[in-house]
């Protein structure tokens, strides 16, 4: 028995902040480990019915000195004839003080005709919790249309762990020229103190290149990136493990 489970299987790394490591398995449940002093704490259950797809982060926030996990997730889609129709991302936050979940407004992850998806969380900087998601519009005309990668745009998402809002901006214009599938081998990472973006800039016969953007007038939500530095792999090396 582990913490009140019967059984945990498959367990991943979702995020970490202060030394707290946030932990889910595949049964949707969310732990919270303090390897310094080695205790491990299960969350209660969601307070959302049915929920379906969903990522987790976690941040402190330091106006109300509180640690917070947050849960987006997607309560799924339906047809209406031949148009696929998507319900609108929903949010939940944890309150480690008070030991409860309670769902919070959603307005600023939709627009008129898109919504905006946190689907990865990278990371926590200074009361901010950085995620790399998307935004696609709220239906399709057909339910193969969803598979074209056009349809969506590949964005940064920082939530305010005090205001409790979502803000976003677009990745450097040069990420989104072709071809577009390399704008998703993306990471948020903490570069000299400043929060910047680290990926695969472009692709080339003999060998590919990396570049680290670095953010620029950081002010609630709105920001610039500026290129740092560009460099391209050794011979024979696959993969850069992540900063």
């Amino acid at each position: 028995q582990f913490i009140g489970l019967k059984l945990v299987e498959s367990l991943s790394i979702r995020g970490h902040c202060d030394g707290i490591v946030c932990l889910c398995d595949c049964g949707g449940n969310i732990i919270l480990c303090n390897p310094a002093i080695k205790e491990l704490k299960l969350l209660p259950k969601s307070c959302l019915p049915n929920w379906g797809y969903s990522d987790v982060g976690i941040g402190y926030d330091p106006k109300s000195k509180d640690y917070k996990v947050q849960r987006i997730s997607c309560d799924g889609e339906e047809i209406y004839g031949d148009r696929l129709v998507f319900f609108r991302p929903r949010v939940e936050i944890y309150n480690l003080s008070t030991d409860t979940w309670r769902e919070i407004k959603s307005n600023c992850l939709e627009t008129e005709a898109t919504f905006l998806w946190p689907e990865d969380f990278e990371m926590y900087w200074k009361g901010i919790c950085y995620w790399l998601g998307y935004e696609q519009p709220k239906e399709f005309e057909s339910y193969f249309d969803r598979l074209e990668d056009e349809k969506k745009k590949t964005v940064v998402f920082f939530f305010d762990t005090g205001d409790e809002v979502f803000h976003s901006i677009l990745l450097p214009d040069c990420v989104y020229e072709p071809p577009e599938e390399y704008r998703y081998d993306m990471s948020i990472v903490l570069w000299n103190e400043s929060v910047a973006l680290f990926g695969l800039e472009s692709p080339d016969a003999y060998a590919e290149s990396y570049g680290i953007w670095v953010m620029d007038d950081f002010d609630g939500g709105k920001g610039s990136w500026t290129r740092h530095l560009t460099f391209k792999l050794l011979v024979d090396v696959k993969r850069v493990l992540r900063l």
